[in-house]
């Protein structure tokens, strides 16, 4: 987890800090653990299903602009890369390397369903993505090198220039100047102006949040006016969030209500609806990143292997939860949806939180079923362990 000044707890940095105010982080996370390398990222950034970019600070007529390139690239176009103002980012990474998902617990107060992913960046001196603004929140913690960070209120900035496609604000006046080194890390809430510039060759892991809207809200629901929105989204908002709703895997009952604020105050969409509808949305992944699902051959073969011990694994790519009410739990894996009973959301918890478990685990047929709907959602990792196929 990240390392807070003693005069701070986690319930205090939700409560003074989270969807409020910056807070900067000196040593916050001195154990990083995995890494990667520059090699390695830029293996990954020649992939064909990582999203990766590339971007580049150039100055024309006397105006600095930024010009983006969209990846998969060849090793060659990394390899003639200049010496400065350039920043490769690559999306996802906890997705294509499952072992990054420990930085998740680097933000362990924060429900995981929120954590949208981990982006590595690598920048030679100078680069930059310019100056910006999120609609989400994030973390930014420096890796290797330094980089400078400048902050603006979020009023200061009255107009956006658009370099295609990026969108930069103008003018920007910081009122905080900072140098994060490494181990250092930086939280950003929504709306902060913001614009980190390489001071040398330097890494960045970015943990960005996911801020449904409620246009995705009413998609999900099949609201038949969906795109009739109007023209100011409004985004997911927790201000008020509390550290027991951090539970791996959960979507509380606070999480619902916050949702049915993004629908207006006149919303009378029944609670179990709304509840399936807001699971499968934020558990389904996008689509370049949707576990391969297994044919039905498969699944066999794997529930016939649930005789003998062995480990479960979760998919690099899987995205679980749970939501429990008087009426009834729920269980959601990768955007599909099931009821359960008690015994099958302890067996799905012990997933959501340590990504394994063991096939002894599964103690009645309803537990081997509930593996079953697992493998066919493609949760399961399909490739190791005793349960692999071929």
């Amino acid at each position: 987890m990240l390392q807070f000044p003693q005069s701070l707890t986690p319930q205090d940095f939700l409560e003074r800090y989270w969807q409020k105010n910056p807070l900067f982080l000196h040593g916050a996370l001195p154990q990083m653990a995995p890494v990667i390398d520059d090699d390695e990222l830029a293996w990954l950034a020649t992939e064909d299903d990582v999203e990766s970019r590339l971007i580049f600070t150039e100055t024309r007529g006397g105006q600095t602009v930024y010009r983006m390139e969209h990846g998969p690239f060849t090793e060659a176009r990394l390899q003639e890369l200049p010496e400065r103002n350039w920043t490769l980012l690559v999306q996802d990474v906890d997705k294509h390397l499952p072992d990054f998902r420990e930085y998740y617990a680097a933000a362990d107060f924060i429900p995981d369903w929120r954590i949208d992913d981990l982006m590595i960046s690598v920048a030679a001196p100078g680069g930059s993505v310019g100056p910006h603004r999120d609609n989400y929140d994030v973390f930014l913690i420096q890796a290797t090198g330094k980089r400078e960070w400048r902050t603006a209120a979020p009023d200061a900035v009255k107009a956006a220039r658009q370099t295609s496609p990026l969108v930069l604000l103008e003018p920007f006046q910081a009122y905080h100047r900072l140098t994060a080194q490494p181990s250092d890390a930086l939280y950003l809430p929504p709306g902060i102006p913001h614009w980190g510039v390489a001071e040398e060759r330097c890494t960045t892991y970015s943990l960005g949040m996911r801020a449904p809207t409620r246009c995705e809200l009413q998609t999900a629901l099949e609201f038949s006016d969906a795109a009739n929105t109007s023209a100011t989204e409004l985004f997911y908002a927790d201000p008020d969030l509390q550290i027991a709703e951090a539970l791996p895997g959960l979507i509380s009952a606070q999480a619902l209500q916050r949702a049915r604020t993004l629908l207006g105050p006149q919303s009378t969409v029944d609670a179990r609806i709304l509840a399936r509808a807001f699971g499968c949305m934020v558990t389904t992944p996008k689509p370049w990143l949707s576990p391969e699902l297994p044919d039905s051959s498969q699944v066999a073969e794997l529930r016939q292997k649930l005789q003998c011990d062995g480990e479960v694994r979760s998919h690099g790519m899987a995205r679980l939860a749970w939501y429990e009410s008087a009426a009834e739990i729920l269980l959601f894996a990768n955007g599909n949806v099931r009821s359960a009973a008690g015994s099958q959301l302890r067996y799905f918890r012990a997933l959501c939180a340590e990504r394994t478990i063991q096939t002894t685990m599964c103690h009645t047929e309803a537990d081997s079923e509930l593996l079953e709907w697992l493998i066919a959602t493609g949760a399961i990792d399909l490739t190791e362990g005793d349960l692999s196929v071929s």
